[in-house]
């Protein structure tokens, strides 16, 4: 049993995939759950992303009350393609020229043998709901377009956070995306440049002083997208700007979205260009109490399991944002993967194993509250 998990992620891991390229992956993951017993549905989720395939839904009833939601993503990092994972003194790791999509296939990978070792335990189940989404690397593009409404769990895990198992994550920030044009006016650089006006110039005094970094302990802000002109011989006429803000409050990231759109305004108003910004929320924030539900089962199950809980917020957002937002208690767990989006990404071998465990004792303790 310990080694079938490992082989399970050793072959998701090695079929390849990456944003909007998804589609092998959700054949193979739909294959599994239908013969687990599960009727899988697919979603008309890819075109809207520009992808091949769409969050998958599988739902499997039970023989006691409540329902219970697992979820995952199918999606890679780049540099995703052709990874040929090593096992070595414990871990496993890609051959340091891609990804190992750990992030996420491990979370995927303990979804699967937990169900697995529940039916060969004959558990009694409450009616599980899993679900695989396309699209969370950039920004949960998938489950923005997902159809909550099917689900009739209460309460879920995410299956897609960094750490040693035991790692609960009860809270993410909410995260809007910044942008703003600033316009110039071109001229030749060398017969007229007084008759134009430089946007890269005006740019550069805004982002040499909006407030951006670690703006308190729950807020930053960042700005690492600058795109102008190619040429020397012309005075830039336009620059693109895009940045982000992110919280653990909600009400800080809205009042920095007004600072944002106020400061740029005003700085680009004392030059001679003009500017045009543009505010996109991505996802909310959500923070799940440790008396939660959720939480209160994977004490529970930790315990059982004679592993230390950690509960921490995350920095970043997950499918469980969405989830939260919908109205599903939802929170992370870790499943023992490290430096994630990173050629040195890595998977504790225990620590797999053991979430396939972890999966199976979340569904024999779970309670309908």
């Amino acid at each position: 049993m310990s080694e079938r998990i490992v082989d399970e992620f050793l072959e998701l891991v090695q079929i390849d995939a990456c944003f909007g390229d998804e589609r092998k992956v959700a054949d193979a993951l739909k294959a599994k759950l239908e013969a687990l017993g599960f009727r899988v549905t697919e979603d008309d989720t890819g075109p809207k992303v520009g992808g091949n395939a769409g969050n998958l839904t599988g739902i499997l009833e039970g023989s006691k009350p409540g329902a219970l939601l697992l979820t995952s993503h199918m999606d890679r990092v780049e540099n995703g393609y052709g990874i040929k994972p090593q096992l070595k003194d414990g871990r496993i790791s890609s051959d340091g020229t891609t990804v190992l999509a750990a992030d996420d296939l491990s979370g995927a990978a303990a979804i699967l043998e937990g169900i697995r070792q529940a039916q060969e335990q004959g558990i009694a189940m409450p009616r599980l709901e899993v679900v695989f989404t396309v699209g969370e690397e950039p920004q949960l593009r998938g489950s923005k377009h997902y159809d909550f409404s099917q689900l009739k769990a209460k309460m879920g895990y995410a299956l897609d956070s960094p750490g040693r198992i035991g790692r609960i994550i009860n809270a993410a920030p909410s995260t809007t995306q910044l942008h703003f044009d600033v316009y110039g006016k071109p001229a030749h650089a060398g017969n007229a440049p007084e008759k134009g006006v430089n946007a890269l110039r005006a740019a550069a005094q805004v982002l040499a002083t909006i407030r951006e970094g670690r703006l308190d302990e729950e807020t930053t802000a960042n700005f690492a997208v600058c795109n102008a002109a190619n040429v020397t011989n012309v005075v830039c006429d336009h620059v693109y700007v895009q940045g982000e803000t992110r919280s653990a409050n909600h009400d800080k990231m809205e009042a920095y979205c007004e600072y944002f759109e106020k400061f740029v305004k005003e700085t680009i108003a004392k030059t001679d260009a003009t500017v045009e910004t543009r505010v996109e929320r991505v996802y909310r924030c959500f923070h799940v109490p440790e008396d939660g539900p959720s939480i209160r089962l994977a004490k529970t199950v930790f315990a059982e399991m004679d592993i230390p809980v950690r509960i921490e917020r995350g920095g970043g957002g997950m499918d469980g944002n969405r989830f939260n937002e919908y109205g599903i208690e939802c929170v992370g767990l870790a499943t023992g993967y490290a430096q994630n989006h990173t050629l040195n990404e890595y998977i504790e071998v225990e620590d797999l194993i053991r979430s396939g465990e972890m999966v199976r004792r979340i569904i024999a303790n779970f309670q309908e509250d």
